[in-house]
């Protein structure tokens, strides 16, 4: 991976942008939500007339709509991604600072 391409982030600052990560996928999971809920049109006669043209409809706007769809359904893979990454960065963080831990208090106990 290219070095321009790495995010750096200070071990203190990984909790906020968890939450900030965490809180746009509750965003996007309800914009979601209704692109699913508001692609689809139901037959507003109950005749086969009104049936025919819901079922046209729904195959015009489910290749537009599914188009945003689509990019929703990525862009949350994306923060589900990255909410993943900084999980991984905070156990890392952790460890490193448990290890530090380790070291100076074996430092301080052999009388260094």
């Amino acid at each position: 991976m290219p070095e321009q391409d790495l995010l750096r982030v200070e071990p203190g600052a990984v909790p906020e942008l968890r939450r900030a990560f965490l809180s746009a996928l509750t965003t996007v999971d309800r914009q979601i939500e209704l692109a699913k809920a508001e692609i689809r049109v139901a037959p507003w006669a109950g005749d086969p007339v009104s049936a025919s043209a819901a079922e046209s409809v729904n195959a015009l706007s489910s290749h537009v709509e599914g188009a945003a769809l689509e990019a929703l359904l990525a862009f949350r893979a994306q923060l589900d991604a990255a909410v993943d990454n900084l999980d991984k960065t905070a156990e890392q963080y952790q460890g490193l600072e448990d290890d530090n831990t380790a070291s100076v208090s074996q430092t301080i106990e052999d009388g260094a």
